[in-house]
């Protein structure tokens, strides 16, 4: 019997979670709902992460991608707690979003406020009609 998601293959195809799945190895991975924008000077990803505290959250940019991730645990056992069901558990979240090639990587700022995660990269304004110049060696 096979016992893939297909769901889990279409989020792989999007990029939202890595070849393999987490899931696959029982750990909690599920992907972060984001909006991204560009503007004429910056390109902006706001990701919703509710209940994640500020150290919990890693923002790095590799190979002109933008990767969001946040893990948590639940609080610890307590012997005397009788649960009825527990479905607090570890959560991990992870995104990555592709990145404009004149992105300034070095300037780029994130703020987290009421859950919702706000990457700022500002990128170079190119003049439409002049294009890109490229030095000559």
């Amino acid at each position: 019997m096979n016992t893939t998601n297909p769901f889990d293959e279409i989020e792989q195809f999007l990029g939202r979670t890595p070849l393999g799945g987490e899931r696959a190895r029982g750990r909690d991975l599920r992907t972060a709902d984001i909006d991204v924008a560009e503007y004429a000077d910056e390109f902006v990803v706001m990701a919703d992460l509710p209940g994640f505290d500020r150290d919990e959250i890693d923002v790095r940019v590799r190979d002109d991608r933008l990767a969001i991730a946040a893990e948590r645990d639940a609080e610890r056992e307590d012997a005397d707690r009788r649960y009825i069901r527990r479905e607090r558990r570890h959560e991990s979240v992870t995104r990555t979003v592709g990145l404009p090639t004149n992105a300034r990587l070095d300037d780029a700022t994130a703020t987290y406020r009421h859950g919702v995660l706000t990457v700022t990269v500002p990128i170079d304004v190119l003049d439409a009609d002049e294009g890109r110049r490229i030095d000559v060696n």
